[in-house]
């Protein structure tokens, strides 16, 4: 074999093994991504500095396998309430002829500035 095609077979080896090691590397962080973990970016972070030792690979690792999503807690059980019951149409409302305040239909003075009212 030529030393030309032997450079090249080994130049191709070389970029396979850094492709598959950085793929073995960064295991961690597609876990932690996948399942959406809490802590994802803590754990890329774990695993990009101290993946390159194995305690720091192992554990972010672990915590990739560990870490649950968080999910909001159940809300408790209200009964919604009931509507308000409807006994009559709502009175009309009538108006103070000297100060203008509104005042009920079966008022005979006003509230406001007790003037009589006509009936």
């Amino acid at each position: 074999m030529d030393h030309a095609y032997l450079g090249a077979w080994m130049m191709i080896a070389i970029i396979f093994m850094i492709v598959v090691g950085t793929a073995i590397y960064f295991i961690p962080s597609v876990i932690a991504y996948s399942r959406s973990a809490h802590n994802f970016l803590a754990i890329f972070l774990l695993n990009l500095f101290l993946g390159w030792s194995l305690v720091g690979w192992l554990g972010s690792l672990i915590w990739a396998l560990v870490d649950d999503k968080k999910e909001p807690a159940p809300a408790p059980f209200f009964p919604a309430p009931a509507p308000p019951a409807l006994t009559s149409a709502p009175a009309p409302i009538a108006y103070c002829p000297q100060c203008g305040q509104s005042v009920g239909p079966a008022d005979q003075f006003c509230s406001h500035c007790g003037h009589p009212l006509q009936q």
